[in-house]
Protein backbone atom coordinates (compact mmCIF):
# COMPACT_ATOMS: atom_id res chain seq x y z
CA UNK A 1 0.00 0.00 0.00
CA UNK A 2 2.88 2.40 0.74
CA UNK A 3 4.23 2.51 -2.82
CA UNK A 4 0.70 2.82 -4.22
CA UNK A 5 -0.11 5.73 -1.89
CA UNK A 6 3.15 7.52 -2.63
CA UNK A 7 2.60 7.21 -6.37
CA UNK A 8 -1.06 8.27 -6.13
CA UNK A 9 -0.09 11.41 -4.21
CA UNK A 10 2.68 12.11 -6.75
CA UNK A 11 0.27 11.73 -9.67
CA UNK A 12 -2.49 13.85 -8.10
CA UNK A 13 -0.24 16.68 -6.92
CA UNK A 14 -1.53 19.94 -8.38
CA UNK A 15 -4.78 18.35 -9.59
CA UNK A 16 -6.68 18.51 -6.32
CA UNK A 17 -6.67 20.55 -3.13
CA UNK A 18 -7.49 17.65 -0.82
CA UNK A 19 -7.51 13.86 -0.82
CA UNK A 20 -9.08 11.43 1.59
CA UNK A 21 -8.75 7.73 2.27
CA UNK A 22 -11.98 5.72 2.24
CA UNK A 23 -12.23 4.82 5.94
CA UNK A 24 -10.10 4.80 9.06
CA UNK A 25 -11.19 1.42 10.41
CA UNK A 26 -12.07 -1.93 8.86
CA UNK A 27 -15.05 -2.02 11.23
CA UNK A 28 -17.99 -0.10 9.76
CA UNK A 29 -21.68 -0.82 9.33
CA UNK A 30 -21.94 -1.25 5.55
CA UNK A 31 -19.98 -4.51 5.45
CA UNK A 32 -21.51 -6.23 8.48
CA UNK A 33 -19.78 -7.98 11.34
CA UNK A 34 -16.05 -8.51 10.81
CA UNK A 35 -15.25 -12.19 11.24
CA UNK A 36 -11.45 -12.03 11.16
CA UNK A 37 -8.76 -9.34 10.99
CA UNK A 38 -7.16 -8.68 7.59
CA UNK A 39 -10.14 -9.84 5.54
CA UNK A 40 -9.42 -7.31 2.77
CA UNK A 41 -11.18 -4.28 4.23
CA UNK A 42 -10.41 -0.71 3.17
CA UNK A 43 -9.44 0.68 6.57
CA UNK A 44 -6.12 1.82 7.96
CA UNK A 45 -6.76 -0.06 11.20
CA UNK A 46 -7.79 -3.74 11.24
CA UNK A 47 -10.26 -5.20 13.67
CA UNK A 48 -8.92 -5.37 17.24
CA UNK A 49 -7.14 -2.01 16.81
CA UNK A 50 -4.22 -3.39 14.78
CA UNK A 51 -2.55 -0.75 12.56
CA UNK A 52 -2.22 -1.96 8.98
CA UNK A 53 0.73 -1.17 6.68
CA UNK A 54 -1.40 1.56 5.02
CA UNK A 55 -1.62 3.33 8.41
CA UNK A 56 2.17 3.36 8.63
CA UNK A 57 2.49 4.53 5.03
CA UNK A 58 0.34 7.57 5.87
CA UNK A 59 2.38 8.11 9.02
CA UNK A 60 5.58 8.26 6.97
CA UNK A 61 4.12 10.32 4.12
CA UNK A 62 2.95 12.85 6.71
CA UNK A 63 6.65 13.69 7.19
CA UNK A 64 6.85 15.16 3.67
CA UNK A 65 7.30 18.90 3.37
CA UNK A 66 4.68 21.30 2.08
CA UNK A 67 6.61 22.46 -1.00
CA UNK A 68 7.09 20.06 -3.91
CA UNK A 69 10.46 20.06 -5.68
CA UNK A 70 11.16 18.72 -9.16
CA UNK A 71 12.30 15.13 -9.54
CA UNK A 72 13.08 13.07 -12.61
CA UNK A 73 11.69 9.86 -11.09
CA UNK A 74 8.28 8.17 -11.25
CA UNK A 75 9.09 6.44 -7.96
CA UNK A 76 9.84 9.47 -5.80
CA UNK A 77 8.36 12.60 -4.29
CA UNK A 78 10.77 15.37 -3.31
CA UNK A 79 9.63 18.11 -0.94
CA UNK A 80 10.98 20.86 1.27
CA UNK A 81 9.84 21.67 4.81
CA UNK A 82 9.54 25.18 6.21
CA UNK A 83 12.77 24.64 8.20
CA UNK A 84 14.65 23.99 4.92
CA UNK A 85 14.96 20.21 5.31
CA UNK A 86 14.46 18.25 2.11
CA UNK A 87 12.25 15.18 2.51
CA UNK A 88 12.14 12.47 -0.16
CA UNK A 89 9.70 9.57 -0.41
CA UNK A 90 10.86 6.66 -2.59
CA UNK A 91 9.17 3.35 -3.21
CA UNK A 92 9.37 0.00 -4.96
CA UNK A 93 5.92 -0.73 -6.37
CA UNK A 94 4.81 -4.20 -7.38
CA UNK A 95 1.27 -5.34 -8.28
CA UNK A 96 -0.72 -7.01 -5.49
CA UNK A 97 0.31 -10.62 -4.88
CA UNK A 98 3.17 -10.32 -7.39
CA UNK A 99 6.21 -9.17 -5.42
CA UNK A 100 9.21 -8.21 -7.46
CA UNK A 101 12.90 -7.95 -6.64
CA UNK A 102 14.47 -5.39 -4.34
CA UNK A 103 15.49 -2.24 -6.13
CA UNK A 104 18.67 -0.27 -5.52
CA UNK A 105 18.35 3.44 -6.19
CA UNK A 106 20.78 6.28 -5.90
CA UNK A 107 19.59 9.71 -4.85
CA UNK A 108 21.78 12.40 -6.37
CA UNK A 109 21.80 15.88 -4.86
CA UNK A 110 22.45 18.89 -7.05
CA UNK A 111 22.59 22.39 -5.57
CA UNK A 112 22.12 20.78 -2.15
CA UNK A 113 24.78 19.22 0.04
CA UNK A 114 23.12 17.28 2.88
CA UNK A 115 25.34 15.80 5.57
CA UNK A 116 22.84 13.46 7.25
CA UNK A 117 19.88 11.32 6.16
CA UNK A 118 17.22 10.06 8.58
CA UNK A 119 15.55 7.09 6.89
CA UNK A 120 12.07 5.91 7.89
CA UNK A 121 10.63 2.78 6.27
CA UNK A 122 7.65 0.48 6.00
CA UNK A 123 7.88 -2.76 4.03
CA UNK A 124 6.88 -6.42 4.50
CA UNK A 125 9.59 -6.84 7.18
CA UNK A 126 9.14 -3.47 8.93
CA UNK A 127 5.93 -2.04 10.37
CA UNK A 128 3.75 -4.62 8.61
CA UNK A 129 1.19 -6.40 10.80
CA UNK A 130 -0.43 -8.03 7.77
CA UNK A 131 2.69 -10.00 6.87
CA UNK A 132 3.04 -11.02 10.55
CA UNK A 133 -0.59 -12.20 10.50
CA UNK A 134 0.07 -14.44 7.48
CA UNK A 135 3.29 -15.79 9.08
CA UNK A 136 1.30 -16.86 12.17
CA UNK A 137 -1.08 -18.82 9.93
CA UNK A 138 -3.86 -16.19 9.54
CA UNK A 139 -5.80 -17.28 12.63
CA UNK A 140 -9.49 -16.30 12.30
CA UNK A 141 -9.62 -15.55 16.04
CA UNK A 142 -6.18 -14.41 17.24
CA UNK A 143 -5.37 -14.95 20.89
CA UNK A 144 -4.49 -12.00 23.15
CA UNK A 145 -0.82 -12.88 22.75
CA UNK A 146 -1.16 -12.95 18.95
CA UNK A 147 -2.95 -9.59 18.99
CA UNK A 148 -0.07 -8.15 21.03
CA UNK A 149 2.42 -9.64 18.53
CA UNK A 150 0.50 -8.09 15.62
CA UNK A 151 0.42 -4.67 17.28
CA UNK A 152 4.16 -4.97 17.96
CA UNK A 153 4.78 -5.93 14.32
CA UNK A 154 2.96 -2.73 13.28
CA UNK A 155 5.31 -0.49 15.27
CA UNK A 156 7.75 1.50 13.21
CA UNK A 157 11.35 1.56 14.40
CA UNK A 158 13.18 4.85 14.86
CA UNK A 159 14.80 6.09 11.67
CA UNK A 160 18.22 4.87 10.72
CA UNK A 161 20.70 7.71 10.31
CA UNK A 162 23.27 7.69 7.54
CA UNK A 163 26.08 10.14 6.94
CA UNK A 164 26.26 11.31 3.38
CA UNK A 165 29.57 11.66 1.63
CA UNK A 166 29.60 13.40 -1.70
CA UNK A 167 26.29 14.16 -3.29
CA UNK A 168 24.71 10.69 -3.31
CA UNK A 169 22.77 8.31 -1.10
CA UNK A 170 22.31 4.68 -2.20
CA UNK A 171 19.25 2.77 -0.95
CA UNK A 172 17.99 -0.77 -1.50
CA UNK A 173 14.22 -0.95 -1.22
CA UNK A 174 12.39 -4.29 -1.04
CA UNK A 175 9.31 -4.99 -3.12
CA UNK A 176 6.30 -3.13 -1.61
CA UNK A 177 8.72 -0.91 0.33
CA UNK A 178 8.30 2.79 1.05
CA UNK A 179 11.11 4.90 2.50
CA UNK A 180 10.92 8.52 3.59
CA UNK A 181 14.28 10.25 3.94
CA UNK A 182 14.78 13.55 5.72
CA UNK A 183 17.96 15.26 4.56
CA UNK A 184 19.77 17.94 6.51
Amino acid sequence: MGPWLGNMIRECDGLTKMMSYWTFSDVFEEQGVVKTPFYGGFGLIAELGIPKPSFNAFKLLHELGDRRLDSNSDSALVTRKADGAVVVAVWNYAPPNKPGPSETITLEFKNFNPKKASIFMVDPATGDSETAFRKMGSPPYPTREQIRELRDAAKLPPPSVDRISGHQLKLTIPSYGLEVIELK
